[in-house]
């Protein structure tokens, strides 16, 4: 049986570190993406839940004195003076022909920022945060009226709850 020499013996271990990258790269290669998924702040209105991406939110706020506006469209539910700032509330509810309901201990307003416009929602209640995966969002249901549906992008079935997702940005042109 012949000796190996110290340089074969190097190129032997040279040769099995590079099959063993070829064999790691393909395990990464395998590996699944991660699945991309959205943070959602979840609120009711009325009897209905819907969405707003938590990067839009910067802050949620209990209800104090909101105050009316006088020739204002009726979407503004008013202002209120957020530390010294003054801050437009939107009553969602008259943007999704959702019936009035008399403010509780749960009413909150979602002071929401996108880009250089900020509203704050008024909402029934803030009830969770949680996470969706974008691949199993479902298209806007086509029973909303559309007035409505133009300011939802999508939805999810989370938990029997039908989840809809808030298009701030156009809720904001409406304010604009």
């Amino acid at each position: 049986m012949e000796k190996a020499l110290p340089f074969q013996r190097l190129e032997e271990t040279a040769e099995t570190i590079q099959h063993r990258a070829y064999d790691q790269n393909d395990l990464y290669e395998r590996e699944e993406r991660k699945e991309e998924t959205l943070q959602l702040i979840v609120f009711r209105l009325g009897r209905e839940w819907y969405g707003v991406e938590i990067g839009k939110v910067k802050e949620i706020i209990k209800v104090g004195k909101i105050t009316y506006l006088p020739s204002s469209p009726e979407f503004i539910a008013g202002i209120i003076n957020l530390r010294g700032n003054i801050l437009s509330v939107t009553d969602l509810r008259t943007i999704f022909s959702l019936p009035y309901e008399e403010p509780t201990e749960k009413t909150r307003i979602i002071a929401i920022e996108s880009g250089t416009l900020e509203t704050g929602f008024l909402v029934n209640e803030v009830t969770e945060t949680m996470e969706v995966p974008l691949s199993k969002m479902e298209p806007v249901l086509l029973t909303l009226p559309a007035e409505g549906g133009k300011y939802i992008v999508g939805h999810w079935k989370v938990d029997h709850k039908l989840i809809a997702l808030i298009n701030v940005e156009k809720i904001l042109e409406k304010r604009a």
